[in-house]
């Protein structure tokens, strides 16, 4: 039999630790930003309700969406860092379930902010003005 691939990614992501950190910081920035044009797309009804029009909109999503999962992203560096180059031997599922733990009830307080539930609020009454002038 060959090597066991789980040792072997585990040493290719031991030898090559800021490879592993930018390949999924990359990744987290195109899911991101695909999550705000995506929602942006959709919503491109209720644009012409929002006080600053389309690119208020889309200023809006950026600031709510960046403003809950740029921290995250930041996190989640230092996390990969100390992982993959600092600590190897801690490479295991349960410390992973742990950081997202973290991660999601960083997210979540976030999401709570003044601030950012300013921007939501922007948003969700441009969209329901929208329905409001669809539905007639």
């Amino acid at each position: 039999m060959g090597p066991d691939p789980h040792t072997a990614a585990a040493a290719w992501q031991h030898a090559h630790p800021l490879t592993m950190v930018m390949i999924s910081s990359t990744i987290s920035l195109i899911v991101v930003s695909l999550i705000v044009l995506i929602r942006w797309g959709v919503s491109h009804k209720a644009w012409a309700f929002h006080p600053e029009g389309p690119r208020g909109f889309l200023k809006d999503e950026c600031v709510r969406w960046g403003a809950i999962l740029l921290p995250y992203l930041v996190l989640s560096i230092a996390f990969k860092v100390f992982i993959y180059d600092l600590h190897p031997e801690w490479n295991r599922p349960e410390v992973w379930v742990g950081f997202a733990i973290v991660a999601i009830v960083g997210r979540r307080l976030l999401a709570r902010h003044p601030f950012i539930k300013a921007m939501g609020r922007h948003i969700d009454l441009a969209k329901a003005q929208a329905k409001a002038a669809a539905k007639g």
